[in-house]
C-alpha cells in the first residue's frame, strides 16, 4: 500500500496489527481513512466499533481477498464506507479511495453480478443511443456520464463548472425521465445504451480530488 500510494494524494501515517494504535496515548493520530485488510483473525464489526471510540470521523474501507456478499453486508452494517477486493488494479483502488474521501460508499464490482436480470430489465430503459439524445438535454447527458463512474455532485459540479444544487436537478430529471428510482439504476441504465466518461471531452473529465488524506 505504501508503494501504491507514493506520490497520490494520501500518506500512509501508520500500520499496525490493531486498531489499538488508536488509543488515547496516540490523540496525534487521527487517520482521514483506515484500510482494514480482512482476515479469518479480523472481525471487522468489533474492529470498526474500536476505531469509531477513538476518531469517530474516520472513514474505514475493507480490504479482502475475494468477494463474499454476505460478509460485505456485514462489514456495511457495521459502519464502513468501502468494500474493495485485493485484486482490484492500482488506479481503480486509488480513485476508490478518492471518492470514499469525499464521503461516497465503494463496493467491487462483483456486486453487479448478483443483480437479477429480469430487475435490470424492469427497472433500466431500453431506449436506443439516438433515443437518448431526445430524451436528455446536453447538460443531462454530461451529468449522465459522471454517474456511470459513481461521481458525487461535488465532482460533477466542479467538472461542469456548475453548482452542486444545479447538478442535483439534472440528478432529479435524469431518473424521472429515464424512469428510474436511484443514481445506480440511471448508471445501469446508461452501460446499457453505451454511455461511457470516454465519450467525454478530455477537459471535461473529473480532476483527482486535491485535498490531502491521511491513510492507514
Amino acid at each position: 500500500m505504501r508503494r501504491i500510494l507514493h506520490g497520490e494524494t494520501f500518506e500512509v501515517i501508520k500500520s499496525s496489527n490493531t486498531s489499538s494504535f488508536l488509543s488515547e496515548e496516540n490523540e496525534d493520530i487521527a487517520p482521514r481513512i483506515v484500510l482494514l485488510d480482512e482476515s479469518d483473525e479480523c472481525c471487522v464489526a468489533t474492529e470498526v466499533e474500536q476505531i469509531r471510540e477513538h476518531c469517530s470521523e474516520t472513514r474505514v474501507v475493507v480490504l479482502t481477498n475475494e468477494y463474499d456478499f454476505d460478509a460485505m453486508v456485514e462489514a456495511f452494517r457495521s459502519g464502513i464506507h468501502g468494500y474493495i477486493v485485493k485484486s482490484i488494479d492500482c488506479d481503480p483502488l486509488i480513485e476508490s479511495l478518492k471518492l470514499v474521501h469525499l464521503g461516497e460508499k465503494v463496493m467491487p464490482s462483483e456486486l453487479a453480478n448478483r443483480f437479477p436480470q429480469h430487475w435490470i430489465d424492469e427497472n433500466c430503459a431500453t431506449s436506443s443511443h439516438s433515443d437518448l439524445l431526445d430524451l436528455l438535454s446536453d447538460r443531462e447527458l454530461e451529468t449522465l456520464r459522471f454517474l456511470v463512474v459513481g461521481a458525487p455532485n461535488k465532482v460533477i459540479a466542479r467538472s461542469l463548472d456548475i453548482s452542486e444544487a444545479t447538478v442535483k436537478v439534472h440528478v432529479k430529471a435524469i431518473l424521472r425521465k429515464l424512469d428510474v428510482q436511484n443514481r445506480t439504476q440511471a448508471a445501469i441504465w446508461a452501460v446499457r445504451n453505451g454511455i461511457s466518461m470516454q465519450q467525454m471531452p478530455v477537459d471535461q473529465l473529473p480532476s483527482p480530488a486535491r485535498e490531502e488524506t491521511a491513510a492507514v
